[in-house]
């Protein structure tokens, strides 16, 4: 489902990022691309003032999950992905694409879809068979729930909705929800909620207005004098082309014969003799 259907940018909303690497090649080499990624994403947050919920980095992708403020997602991922790219390619000396081609984000319904991404997310690296709980995997930001920290991962609006006075009894809720795999496959889905929320994200199809008749005499290139004559009545033969350009164009915009001709004072007979004869 192409992410272009739905009107999926605006402030406050929340996003499931997935971004690959070139051909599926490694975008992080090593635990120094890893530090030099996530630098940059929290000096972008303090620009862009955007939360960073949740990620995990990959060797060739990274997930993030993400609340935008009044920069659009696309601007942000814009800035990361061309200082890294950029960055990777210096330092390895080499050239070309890092990563394969734009971003894919999924358009996230409420916190109760939220929970259940991060929980996807922090699973990433269990599913690749890299270790047996997200809690053994350095590079996500699982430890931050688990241990209460602050800092790059904005942790308290997830938190705050386990317990909201309690945080010690909310990371405890938190670590019973991960511990569980969601069996949902969240990688391919440009919109993630239920089937109202869809629908309402779905861009309305577009009204073409109808162009003015006069709008469309002028458009057919007859000069001032010669318009006037036209709407007038006159019949004189040189004017012929152009009603009949009229009449043809305006057929287009699904008028009328008899609207067509009332705004140039002919029948509808004489109209349809006009485009057909």
């Amino acid at each position: 489902m192409s992410m272009s259907r739905y009107r999926t940018e605006y402030p406050g909303a929340y996003y499931h990022v997935i971004q690959r690497g070139n051909n599926r090649e490694h975008i992080f080499n090593g635990d120094g691309d890893k530090g030099v990624f996530l630098g940059k994403a929290g000096a972008l947050k303090a620009a862009y003032d955007f939360k960073l919920l949740g990620y995990v980095l990959m060797d060739n992708h990274y997930h993030f999950l993400v609340q935008t403020g009044e920069k659009p997602l696309s601007e942000i991922m814009h800035r990361l992905n061309s200082f890294y790219s950029h960055n990777f390619n210096r330092r390895y000396s080499r050239s070309g694409h890092v990563f394969e081609g734009r971003y894919k984000a999924g358009l996230i319904q409420d916190e109760d879809y939220l929970f259940a991404v991060l929980r996807y997310i922090h699973w990433n690296p269990v599913r690749a068979g890299l270790c047996q709980s997200a809690a053994e995997y350095y590079w996500s930001s699982d430890m931050y729930y688990r241990r209460n920290l602050g800092g790059l991962v904005d942790i308290d609006d997830i938190l705050d909705n386990f317990a909201t006075n309690n945080r010690e009894e909310a990371v405890k809720e938190y670590i019973r929800m991960v511990q569980k795999d969601d069996p949902e496959n969240y990688d391919e889905k440009s919109v993630i909620g239920d089937k109202s929320f869809k629908k309402s994200m779905k861009p309305r199809k577009k009204v073409e207005q109808k162009k003015d008749l006069d709008c469309i005499l002028l458009g057919t290139g007859v000069s001032t004098a010669d318009f006037e004559l036209i709407k007038e009545g006159s019949r004189k033969r040189n004017l012929t082309p152009y009603k009949i350009a009229y009449a043809k164009k305006a057929m287009e915009y699904h008028y009328t014969y008899r609207e067509i001709g009332q705004n140039i004072r002919l029948s509808d007979v004489a109209v349809y003799k006009l485009i057909y004869k």
